[in-house]
Order: structure tokens, then sequence, then C-alpha cells
């Protein structure tokens, strides 16, 4: 029955084969696939063994197969069957060693065998029946235990997953071994114990081959070097020796005796111990001999060497330094040996060099660190420091420092920064600086950039000198002005840019105080200088690099450099849409008059009590491809800003002036009214196209009536480049002359006072449709539409009631008196022929 429960336990452990194999299946082995099926199977086999030799024990005790009995004949078999799927997978990967440490393997190997084979021998078969299936079963088995051992033991590849896997098996294989002797004899006393003792063992080594196999990475230590294994030394059947020595006393006390194979087998394994131990001490002196060797060597080289070198011992003390550290930095002996090495560093870096020399002690790398060394006459010097490991003399204890001097290096990469990221002229960041300044702050939360305008106009007039001037006291303002923290930088001639960690609203107020400090007088001996200034602000987000932050300052800054001096605007994304339209169209309108784009409609002017058509407004818009349809005050102020006014609205005169020919014949009175820009009207070029329009097509001056918008005549001028509104004056005065009238277009939106309005030579008033809608004042509009009829008539103006949109506009311009009237509720913009069909309507109705 003790069989029975012997076997059952060593089956038990199949459970850890099952869980070997589905982690191979589901890829979660840590070690090669191969290995862990192959000792899963050995684990699967031996379990059987188990199983099956405890199952014949119970039911055929009694039967022999060639003289052996089925309980120890079914393990005997899968000794041979285990070893076979062990000893491979144990193999692989195959181990780079030397011959010195091959021959201590194979040493190991035999003394292993013979030393197991001896106290088996002398236990088993010096007293009572030598039976054939123990004796093989101990010698076969003895030896793939003591391979499986010896392999683990010293592997070098895959080491932490062969020494768990190899001391397995070879207990795996001592269990199996075991059993087959247990039920061999199965009347001896001890039998029993074996047998449980065996299939202990099985289950141990079945949970050592499971956490070897499956749980334990291959390589999770470096591979020494061939020979310097730790196991090197020390030699493997010590123990067992011992063993066997403690074994032969028990025997030799308890009456027993040692015969002939007994003593062979022990003298084998006394041999291959003292054979084992004499190569291993060849090797030992072969080793230290070659790194005294190397250490003398090293030495010698240090002495000549020009570069400072330091052994370091445990405590980071320094036990000896090179002859250059005198050459070099003045340090002698008895100020550094014995002191720790933290007496020569800078205090700030002392920590930083503690730390890093003890990683370096515990495991080498090649990576320098910059250290503050002070040298034997007080000053700091700049130096680098590396470490190469131990020294070969003293291995596992010091570490040998290499010092190198960096100082002149250093100097000369700080003058190379400082010419690399610092306007030389002001002595600003520039564009390199504030991006490598953006990248080490990394709290900044907003980028500024200032726009100066009339520099250059400055060097001009009052030469270079002191145009540098204006723009070294302009960077001074510009620094004084920012907080400790922030950057300011000079990006280009006249743009500077800060980085500063203020919010969006200081931010805001900082920018604001820059550009009323740019823009202040700059007093230079005698002259004094003015210029202005505008700024363009952008967040900094962790998404966006420092070009892409004054990409987006730089657009803000675009969006209000037209505008007033003083202006501060801050990126929104719908610029990028505006400012990539505005390049769009700037760079496809000098090709647009060509290419036909350019269409021109025409919007009706009736006379109110008849529903009479009395003239014609030209309205041009641009039919882009890609951008859609451009407005015609878009149009035209783009023409004028690219300098092709001209190029568009000369067009637009002779296209307008050849149909209006044509509708005269119908309608007599009928009166074209064109746009113009104030530019576009002083320009003589303009007024000779005028002139050849009129004669080309025989029309009189007085069908042309040119519309200026209100807001171009006012003292108040956005725009720099438009002229002033004397020089418009006169033009309107010599076109009046000639017969052309004149129309102020958008009357009441704009600054124009009464008293000009008088004295310009105008003829026409087309009144806003703000002045009619209510909703944009709380006053009764029909009141502000009788005073401004009333003007009109007192002025001798003739009135347009302009933009009338629905019924209510309409009932206000008559009953204010107005006689003219224009608006999407009398008609609206059509092209050519479908006024030329509503002309020809109005004309049928007139003579019916």
């Amino acid at each position: 029955m003790e069989g029975v429960v012997a076997g059952l336990l060593a089956g038990c452990s199949g459970v850890f084969a099952v869980l070997m194999a589905r982690a191979v299946r589901k890829g979660r082995a840590a070690g090669p696939s191969p290995r862990a099926l192959a000792l899963a199977a050995g684990v699967a086999l031996t379990a059987l063994a188990g199983i099956g030799s405890g199952l014949a024990a119970l039911w055929r005790p009694d039967v022999l197969v060639g003289g052996v009995p089925l309980p120890a004949e079914i393990p005997l078999v899968c000794v041979f069957l285990v070893a076979l799927l062990y000893l491979p997978a144990l193999l692989r990967p195959p181990q780079r060693r030397d011959a010195p440490a091959r021959l201590r393997v194979g040493l190991d190997t035999l003394g292993v065998w013979a030393s197991i084979m001896y106290a088996g021998w002398m236990l088993l078969f010096t007293v009572g029946e030598r039976r054939g299936a123990s004796i093989t079963a101990l010698i076969f088995g003895g030896g793939a235990i003591a391979l499986a051992a010896v392999t683990g033991v010293h592997a070098l590849r895959h080491r932490a997953a062969l020494q768990w896997c190899g001391t397995a098996a070879a207990l795996s294989l001592t269990g199996l071994t075991a059993l087959v002797i247990a039920r061999d004899f199965p009347g001896r006393p001890n039998a029993v114990i074996a047998g449980l003792a065996a299939a202990v063992a099985i289950n141990v080594a079945a949970a050592g081959l499971w956490h070897g196999s499956v749980r334990t990475a291959p390589d999770t230590r470096p591979v020494p070097p061939p020979g310097s294994e730790s196991i090197a030394g020390f030699p493997l059947l010590g123990l067992l020796v011992l063993g066997s020595a403690l074994a032969t006393v028990y025997h030799l006390i308890n009456g027993g005796h040692l015969d002939s194979i007994s003593i062979m087998l022990g003298a084998v394994a006394i041999t291959a111990v003292a054979v084992r131990e004499w190569v291993s001490a060849t090797a030992l002196r072969r080793q230290a001999r070659h790194l005294t060797d190397q250490g003398n060597r090293l030495r010698s080289l240090m002495f000549g060497s020009t570069e400072v070198a330091m052994i370091l011992d445990a405590n980071l003390a320094v036990r000896w330094q090179s002859p250059a550290a005198a050459r070099q930095f003045g340090l002698s002996e008895q100020e550094v040996l014995g002191r720790t090495v933290s007496v020569l560093v800078h205090p700030d870096q002392i920590e930083a060099v503690h730390d890093y020399l003890t990683a370096r002690m515990e495991q080498p790398q090649a990576s320098a660190l910059p250290v503050r060394l002070r040298d034997g006459f007080g000053r700091w010097r700049q130096t680098e420091w590396t470490t190469t490991g131990a020294d070969p003399a003293e291995p596992g204890a010091t570490l040998v420092v290499h010092i190198r001097d960096v100082t002149n290096t250093h100097d000369l990469e700080q003058a190379l920064s400082q010419v690399t990221h610092l306007d030389p002229q002001t002595g600003l960041a520039n564009w390199e600086g504030l991006s490598r300044a953006a990248d080490l702050i990394p709290d900044a939360a907003a980028m500024i950039v200032v726009e100066l305008g009339g520099l250059t106009a400055v060097g001009d007039v009052h030469g270079r000198d002191l145009a540098e001037v204006v723009l070294v006291e302009a960077a001074r303002r510009l620094r004084s002005r920012v907080g400790d923290a922030d950057v300011p930088a000079r990006l280009t001639e006249t743009r500077f840019a800060v980085l500063t960690h203020c919010g969006a609203i200081r931010a805001q107020l900082m920018a604001g105080q820059l550009v009323n400090a740019l823009s202040a007088p700059y007093l230079a001996g005698r002259t004094v200088a003015h210029l202005s200034a505008w700024a363009g602000l952008a967040d900094l987000t962790a998404d966006n690099g420092t070009d892409e932050v004054i990409r987006r300052a730089s657009l803000a800054l675009r969006s209000v450099r037209s505008g007033p001096p003083g202006a501060v605007e801050w990126y929104e994304t719908e610029m990028e849409a505006r400012l990539l339209r505005r390049s769009t169209l700037e760079q496809d309108l000098p090709g647009a008059a060509g290419r036909g784009e350019i269409d021109v409609s025409y919007q009706p002017i009736f006379e109110l009590p008849g529903r009479r058509p009395a003239g014609i407004e030209a309205v041009p818009a641009w039919r882009h491809p890609t951008v859609g349809p451009v407005a015609a005050e878009e149009l035209l102020a783009l023409a004028e800003d690219l300098g092709l006014l001209a190029t568009v609205g000369h067009g637009v005169l002779r296209t307008a002036c050849g149909l209006l020919a044509g509708w005269r014949r119908l309608h007599g009175d009928l009166w074209l009214a064109v746009n113009v820009r104030p530019r576009e009207l002083v320009d003589p070029a303009f007024q000779a196209a005028l002139q050849t329009a009129l004669e080309e097509h025989d029309l009189p001056p007085s069908a042309l009536v040119l519309e200026i918008a209100e807001q171009h005549l006012s003292d108040v001028r956005d725009e720099a480049h438009q002229p002033p509104v004397e020089e418009i004056s006169s033009a309107l005065g010599r076109l009046r002359a000639q017969g052309v009238r004149a129309a102020v277009d958008n009357f009441g939106t704009g600054p124009t006072t009464l008293s000009r309005l008088r004295i310009l030579p105008i003829d026409l008033l087309k009144i806003d449709r703000e002045v009619l809608d209510p909703a944009l004042s709380f006053r009764r509009p029909g009141a502000v539409m009788d005073v401004a009829v009333t003007l009109g008539r007192r002025l001798g103006l003739e009135v347009i009631a302009q933009g009338l949109e629905d019924d209510a506009d309409l009932d206000a311009a008559q009953t204010a008196g107005c006689r003219l009237g224009q608006g999407n509720l009398l008609g609206r913009p059509m092209p050519a022929e479908r006024l030329e069909a509503l002309l020809a309507e109005h004309h049928d109705t007139g003579r019916r």
C-alpha cells in the first residue's frame, strides 16, 4: 500500500507538466519554447512512471520482466527516456568556454558521477544481493544526474534559467533512480521511506523545472567572460565527497566493509577532485600573472600620460594619482592622497559627483560628467570626468577616474554660444537664443512680438549712426520693462520679441507698456526721432514649437500693422483663414482682368414717384475660382494696396460707358455712377482715361457720376497712403468744371463735417441705410432723414436714399421728400442683360 501512495504522490508532479505546456501554448514562457516543452515532457513521463510503478506494486508485484520486478522495470525504462528529454534541453544553447574551463566541467561531471556511484554501491551492494536493475539505474542515472547538475551550475549563457532547470532535472533523475532501487528491493526496511522520499523529490524537482523554464528569463544576469564564472574556483563535488566520507564512516561503524569496486570508485572520485583543483589553481595563477602585467602596464601608461588619472577606493578616497595631476592642476600627493575626492569638487556638485562615482563603481558605464575642480592654486577649473572600471591590480574595490581639463574648451564654447545666441548690436537674444530659452523654460506662458515703424526712415534722413543709437535705446527700453525671468530678443532689423511667464492679462498689459515705451521720442544729440510700434501676442503650448508660436504672434502683429500705431492684438485661429485668403487674392489679382474674372453688375437708381430708372451704379466684383466672390469694396481696396487700381478701374469704366451709350438710346437722360478711390481720383492717368471713355462712346460728361465714400473725405485718415482732402477737393473741382458730377457715398456713417460738405464740389448725397434703420437709433428714423434731405436741398444737392430694403424704408424716404432711391427693394445688382431687359420694359410702359 505504501508503494501505491508513493506512486500516486509522484504522479502529482504531472500538474506542473500541464502548467508548462499551457504556458508554452499561450506564449507566456520566459525561456525558449522547445526547452520548456522537452522539460514538460520529461516531467510528465516521470509522473507516469511513478503512477505506473505504484499501480504495478499494487496489482502485479510479482511479475518479472527480464528478471526485473515490473514495479522497478517501469521507472527504470523511464530513467533512460527522461534523461534523453532532459539533457538535450539543458545542453542548449552551447556554452562558450576555454580549454581549462571545459576540463574543469568534465572533471566535475566525473567526480559527481563517481561520488554517486561510490555511495550507492557501498550502501547497497557491498552487503547482500546485487540486482541488475538497481545497478543499471545507478550507473546510467548517476551519469545523467551528474551531467544535468554540472550543466546547470556551470552555465554561462541563459545562466539564471539553466541553474534552476539543471539542478531541478538532477533532483528529478535522482528521485526516479531512487524509485527504481526502492522497487527493486521491496523487502528492505528503508524501501518505503526511499520510495516516499523519491516521490517528494520528483514533485519538488517538477516545481523547480516549471519555475526555471516558465518564470525565469534566460539572460537576467550578464554573461561572464570564459574562465571567470563565479563557480570556477569551487569544486562542485566537494559536498558529495564530504557526504560520501560520512556515509563510509557510518557504514563501517555498522559493521560494513569496502569491496574492490567501491574502493575503485572512491579513488576515481578523489582523483577527479585532485586533478580539478590542480587545473583550477593553474588557471588562477595564470590569470593573476595576467592581471599583474595589465596593472603594471596601466600604471606605466598613466605615468607617461598627460591625462590626469586617479584611483579611488570603496570610500571614494584617492589611493593614487598620476604625475600629470601635479603638472596640470598643481595637486601634490600630500594634498590629495588619503582624502575623499569631494575636497577637490565645487560644493554645489559634491552630491552629484558622489552619486556618479558610486554608480560607476557598482556598474561601469561610458559616460562623462562635467565637474568644477579646484586646483592647487585655489582656482576653479572646468574638467570632464570619465571612468574605466576598477584597477586591474585590485578589482572589485577600486575605481579608475580620468580627469580632462576642458577650461579652454568651455570658454570657447561660451564665446561661440554668445555669438550664436546673442544679437551683436543690442545684446539681446537672437532667434536661436530665443528658441533655446523657450526649450529651457517650460513654464513660459506667452510670446510678445513688437514691430518698430519708422526706423528705416530715421536712417535715411539722419544717417545710419543715429538709427543705430535709436535701435540700442529701443533695446534698452525693452530690457528694462520686462521681468527678470522674461527673455527679450531681437528677431529682425525692426522686430523684437519677449518670452514671458505672465498670464494673458499681464502679458496684454506688458505689451501695451512696451508699445508705449518704444513709441516715446528718442533724443540723440540735437535730434529727436519718433517711431511707431505695434504688438502681437500668442500663447505658448506644449504642442507648438517656438517657431510656430513666433509665427502666430507675427500673424497677430500683421493683422494690426495696417491700423493706427500702438495697437496690440492676440493671435486667433481665424487670422490664419483671413491671411490665407488675403495672400491668395494678392497672388491672383494681377492677372484677374486678363482672365476675364472681373465682372460688373449694375444696380438701377429710380425716381421714387414714378418708379422710373434715373441712373445706374456700376458694381464691380471679382469672380475668384477658389475663394469665391470678392465684393467691390474689398476688390478696390486690394487693388489700391497692390497698385492695380488703374487696371481694375479703367476696365470697369470702359465697360460701363460702352453699355451706357446703348442704354441712353432708350433713356436719354440715364446716367452712370462709378465708385472711385481717392488715389484713383487724383491720378492724372485716371482723368485721361475718363475723358477717353466719354469721347470714345460719345457720352456727355453729365452722364457720369463719380462716387466717393464719406470716410475718404475726412481729415482723419486710417491709411497713410490716402491723399489729403484738399487734393481730393481740387480734383473734384477740375472734373466738375468739365461737367462730370460727384456724389458722396454712404453719407451718415462717417465724420464729415457740415462745413466741409458745404465747400466740397459735390452734386449728390447718397444717404446710408443706417440713417433709416430703426434698430440702429432710438430716435424716429424719419426725422433724421428729413434733416438730411433738407440739408441737401439747402446746399443744392440731389439726395438719394441708399439701401432701401423694405416698405418701411421706402415710406420714410418718400415722407422725407427724397426723390431718388436705390436698394434691393427696387432692384438688386444684376448683369447687363437683365438690366437691359428692365430698361426696355420701363421704356415700353412709358410709351403706353
